[in-house]
């Protein structure tokens, strides 16, 4: 029932998403990306159900959509995470602080001039992972709630008055489905397992430093993955991924290649043969 619930909320909130766009003329901005993410986990010991965690986030993207995604940088990103594992198919993680430095996306000449638009921000968040089999299909409902706080260099505070010059914050709720099917073997966590990797995200943010795009962000992605260790793993796809901007018209199609790395127990590396 309750993935039942997960996946009908997804399924509304993109269709949403469908239905609103087709009530106003949209501006589409060609912003292309290459993503990466490196992932590194591990249980404390052995007989703990603790566990800590580390992603690393590094993106760039073209100028003013040309074709060349490597020639900017758009995103750096560093989380460290601390986790329990509920279930074996249940985990909950919590971040206390991870540290976010963005460039403006380069689709338009105006981004360039605007020395503003290029910012520092912190993010606090809890995340939920529950998985599911459906025979040899591997889905993974994840659910994200997210306190930002951008522009922290913006700390120039003020008693002029009423004015006070602070980081913007705001919340954002993430939900994410993912599928892997192996393709050589019968079970996803087999070693030497090809895989086809796939999900769909939709990001609804708000608050009261926030605007008024709501669903400011949905994001799919398919690829190929491998299990070359029993522990670690990679996969390679495309990602296609609408960003819409504050004024709720023109949307940043992101669109390119992502390159992940998973290493679920670092541990393990040591007794590899």
């Amino acid at each position: 029932m309750t993935r039942f619930f997960f996946a009908l909320m997804a399924t509304f909130c993109l269709t949403t998403i469908n239905l609103k766009a087709q009530d106003l003329d949209r501006e589409f901005l060609d912003n292309r990306i290459m993503y990466t993410k490196y992932t590194l986990a591990d249980f404390f010991n052995d007989s703990t159900k603790w566990v800590w965690e580390l992603d690393v986030v590094y993106r760039r993207q073209s100028e003013m959509g040309e074709t060349d995604f490597w020639s900017n940088p758009l995103r750096t990103s560093i989380r460290p995470w601390i986790a329990y594992q509920f279930t074996k198919l249940t985990r909950v993680s919590f971040n206390p602080i991870g540290i976010f430095s963005s460039a403006p996306r380069f689709s338009t000449d105006g981004n360039r001039d605007d020395p503003s638009q290029f910012e520092r921000e912190l993010r606090t968040t809890l995340q939920i992972n529950n998985y599911a089999y459906y025979g040899r299909y591997n889905f993974t409902h994840r659910l994200r709630f997210e306190s930002r706080w951008r522009g922290i260099d913006n700390s120039d505070w003020s008693n002029e008055g009423s004015s006070l010059n602070r980081p913007g914050q705001n919340f954002r709720v993430r939900y994410r489905l993912r599928t892997r099917i192996p393709l050589n073997t019968d079970y996803f966590y087999t070693n030497k397992t090809w895989y086809i990797s796939q999900y769909s995200e939709i990001h609804v943010e708000f608050g009261k430093d926030y605007g008024s795009n709501y669903f400011s962000q949905n994001r799919n992605f398919i690829g190929l993955g491998y299990r070359f260790w029993d522990w670690a793993r990679i996969e390679l796809g495309y990602l296609h991924q609408y960003n819409t901007r504050g004024n709720n018209v023109q949307i940043d199609l992101s669109r390119g290649p992502m390159f992940y790395l998973f290493i679920d127990m670092m541990s393990k590396t040591r007794h590899r043969r």
